[in-house]
């Protein structure tokens, strides 16, 4: 009696992981046509807000030049969207190709400030890196671009002449995890985003002290980067600011 009932439950988890696979195939072309389709007219309005900025066609009135400002930063903030969006997809529906190695942690934990270490610099604020474990085992590529964004995420909320914390260390538990820690001197998290301050294109009650806002997909990816690693991402309790904290499986 159970040989008879086998067969039409294989078949049908076979149909179903079937349909969901193409069901996805669908969204990622129609997000790579979403992406053709806007590149082409985010291209023709930088060249012409480019063009009336250098006064190409004529002098422009204090006004004038007020308004194009608020477009160029209007368009910059839509590429910048359209981007995080496609990077998003990519990152989600890549995590079943985990390229795992023996890193070496310091190095990666300083590759992944240098990414960021511009926009730090520019709003006078220091990262401390924290290192206790020499190597692990995990994908570097997932891992810095986590650790970036936690920095790109602290660096916009800190305030002008603050600290970051960028730590790893081994945790005590008895699997053995690898703690990666972002803490900075921000607002913190608001009580009412705490469970969903990971979800994508979620932007906070509390806003950052940086005028240019991003749409809401880093901490988003830093969870999916965690995921795809057998890990978790969530937000460790802190009397001030925010402590960010993505736990992975050590392996030596």
């Amino acid at each position: 009696m159970s040989h008879r009932l086998q067969a039409p439950n294989t078949e049908l988890c076979r149909v179903l992981i079937q349909r969901l696979s193409e069901l996805e195939a669908d969204r990622a072309r129609v997000l790579r046509h979403l992406s053709h389709e806007l590149k082409t007219p985010l291209a023709a309005l930088r060249e012409g807000v480019a063009l009336l900025q250098e006064q190409v066609l004529g002098a422009l009135s204090p006004e004038q030049r007020e308004v194009l400002a608020i477009l160029d930063h209007n368009v910059r903030a839509l590429q910048r969207q359209v981007e995080d969006l496609l990077n998003y997809h990519a990152t989600v529906f890549d995590v079943v190709r985990t390229q795992v190695q023996r890193v070496a942690l310091r190095d990666l934990l300083a590759a992944a400030v240098a990414e960021q270490q511009l926009q730090a610099q520019k709003h006078e604020l220091r990262i401390v890196v924290g290192c206790a474990v020499a190597y692990a085992r995990l994908d570097p590529d997932k891992t810095r671009m986590a650790l970036a964004n936690l920095l790109s995420n602290a660096i916009a909320f800190s305030p002008p002449g603050g600290e970051i914390r960028l730590q790893v260390e081994c945790g005590t538990d008895a699997g053995h995890s690898l703690f990666f820690d972002c803490i900075d001197q921000g607002p913190g998290v608001a009580a009412a985003d705490i469970d969903r301050i990971f979800d994508p294109f979620v932007q906070g009650k509390r806003r950052p002290h940086k005028s240019d806002t991003g749409s809401g997909v880093g901490l988003s990816l830093v969870r999916e980067a965690a995921i795809a690693q057998g890990g978790r991402a969530y937000l460790v309790p802190s009397a001030t600011g925010a402590h960010f904290r993505m736990e992975i499986p050590y392996e030596d």
